[in-house]
């Protein structure tokens, strides 16, 4: 069992983040980073959008880094924590420069940068982007095949509806092999099928146990994944969501103390989790909230490693 802790002020979601998180200055979110590198955490997880439209900002902030930038400055700043994606939206990046980047990200941290990535689901962003939010699944597709492809292939040849090139070299490539590990999001039938036959893993988003047990074993059914060497991974958020209204993040729980906390992660490693994402309490100030991750990187994660 693996572990992702949110890095503090990168979301603003009223629901999921405390008071203090929107004025905590930037030197502050290194310090955050260099302290979990400390830690038990395998990944410091940070979030993605691009440009938020005003009726959504009472509910979801405004405050989201370009993720892939972001890691890699965190990155620099750490030497052991991996970094992860937390959603990027496939279709907001042009597949050739997002691939130069997280090239370039993952080969000069050594190996360390993992990507939740997703098709992404705000339409006013999409058009603020120019990008077709009708076509998005197949923009997604058309992107993950072309970025493969250049991470993998001495001389990348692609041809597309969305994306051509040939003859070209393409260095450098990523540390890891074939590339950074691929964990791709969303709860639909489409996104399933997309996350087995592109991803390394899959990240469900507000699913209740019972969908994500079903959604599993539908994703293990497909080739793919059958055809599989490497474990495919699902990590999934450690909360409670409910079965009715589960898009209203005031009705999820997040649990806070170890005893509801070891038998949620128990129930959701049953449904088939392999790694958890762990969303920061609410507290009263930074300092608190530090405290809490450093208990539950002390008495919480120890119990999951063999």
């Amino acid at each position: 069992m693996r572990f992702a802790i949110r890095l503090p002020a990168n979301i603003l979601y009223k629901a999921l983040t405390s008071p203090w998180e929107a004025t905590l200055p930037p030197e502050k979110s290194v310090h955050f980073a260099k302290a979990v590198d400390e830690l038990a955490y395998d990944y410091l997880w940070v979030a993605e959008h691009i440009v938020q439209h005003p009726k959504l900002v009472p509910a979801m902030g405004a405050k989201f880094y370009e993720a892939v930038s972001a890691a890699g400055f965190l990155l620099g700043a750490t030497q052991r924590i991996h970094l992860l994606t937390y959603i990027c939206p496939i279709p907001y990046h042009n597949p050739l420069v997002w691939a130069k980047a997280i090239a370039s990200v993952d080969h000069l941290s050594g190996g360390r940068l993992a990507l939740g990535l997703a098709a992404g689901h705000l339409r006013r962003e999409f058009e603020a982007i120019g990008v077709s939010f009708e076509k998005r699944g197949a923009i997604c597709d058309e992107y993950l095949q072309a970025m493969k492809e250049l991470w993998t292939s001495d001389r990348p040849e692609f041809h597309g509806e969305f994306v051509n090139f040939s003859n070209m070299i393409f260095e450098p490539k990523p540390c890891q092999s074939p590339h950074p590990p691929l964990l791709i999001g969303g709860d639909a039938k489409p996104a399933l099928r997309r996350a087995a036959k592109f991803g390394d893993g899959w990240l469900p988003w507000q699913t209740t146990r019972r969908e994500m047990k079903d959604a599993i074993a539908y994703i293990h059914d497909q080739p793919e994944v059958q055809a599989r060497t490497r474990p495919f991974e699902v990590f999934t958020l450690l909360a409670e969501v409910p079965e009715e209204d589960r898009l209203n993040f005031d009705k999820m729980h997040y649990p806070r103390y170890k005893d509801e906390t070891v038998d949620l992660i128990g129930q959701l490693k049953d449904a088939g989790a392999t790694g958890m994402v762990v969303h920061l309490p609410k507290t009263d100030s930074y300092e608190e909230c530090l405290d809490w991750v450093r208990w539950f990187s002390q008495e919480i994660i120890p119990l999951y490693r063999t």
